[in-house]
């Protein structure tokens, strides 16, 4: 499985193995303070997810969806100390019908992922952040039972009884914001005080508008499947107010991953977030 490289040059031919993990995150990243990122997949006409029809809940289109990309994901994940993740999806996972349990995955095809953290003496699973306002989360087995640590951010306003009640099931709530809310700043420096310091958001549009708007985010990955969806119910980027200023980026890294037998072809890239 090959790409093209097109950004950094020269323009050349590379595996599509291992591409994410030899950006060795763990290694480029500034000590003093976290690294924080995140990744995404989208159509052609920036849909990341559509509302499904059963649940009414938005998830990625199987349209969209690919191994290709997913390969790509759980690198990123393998190299993470910790998830960031949502109520929502915790949610989805109780119904059974969330994408996934969140990586690093216990299949073969990832074996490599696997042995990749031993090799560097982490966990076998990265640590896991659910952001919750409402604190309406029902933690669950595949959540508890694969990650040594599982926290719930919150803002201050905070019910005690409901705290208990979360910490009693084994996780650790932490007030990253005031009021109801998870503030960015708050939320990576209540991370980076318990030695979490490489950071993955695989949470959706709305966290990535909270790591945005205080310029927490170091990373963005992006794949674009060449693919036109459409829908009046979706999911993009950036939910919520307009940002001020406007979030700049700047290309870190394209990869071209020509047409197949199912698939109409995609791009995969990174970009590096400008600080304010």
């Amino acid at each position: 499985m090959t790409l093209m490289k097109l950004f950094p040059t020269p323009v050349e031919t590379v595996p599509l193995e291992r591409l994410y993990l030899n950006h060795n995150l763990r290694a480029v990243r500034d000590p003093s303070r976290p690294f924080v990122y995140t990744n995404f997949i989208a159509s052609l006409d920036g849909r990341i997810a559509l509302e499904c029809p059963r649940t009414g809940t938005a998830v990625v289109p199987e349209e969209i969806a690919n191994a290709r990309d997913w390969r790509l994901f759980e690198e990123l994940a393998a190299q993470a100390d910790v998830l960031l993740t949502t109520g929502r999806y915790v949610r989805q996972l109780a119904r059974g019908d969330a994408q996934a349990i969140l990586p690093l995955s216990e299949g073969a095809a990832y074996q490599d992922l696997r042995d990749w953290r031993q090799a560097q003496g982490l966990a076998a699973q990265p640590a896991v952040v659910v952001l919750s306002a409402s604190l309406d989360i029902p933690i669950m087995e595949p959540l508890m039972g694969r990650h040594d640590r599982v926290y719930i951010a919150t803002g201050s306003d905070v019910d005690a009884a409901q705290v208990r009640a979360i910490e009693a099931r084994g996780a650790r709530v932490i007030v990253a914001g005031q009021g109801r809310r998870v503030r960015g700043q708050a939320l990576i420096e209540a991370l980076r005080g318990e030695g979490l310091n490489l950071i993955y958001s695989t949470a959706g549009p709305k966290v990535l508008a909270t790591l945005l708007s205080d310029r927490v985010l170091d990373r963005l990955y992006l794949t674009q499947v060449h693919r036109v969806l459409g829908s009046e119910s979706y999911d993009t980027l950036v939910e919520g107010q307009r940002l001020y200023p406007p979030a700049d980026v700047q290309l870190h890294s394209l990869y071209y991953d020509a047409p197949g037998e199912a698939s109409p072809g995609q791009l995969f890239a990174s970009y590096a977030v400008t600080p304010l």
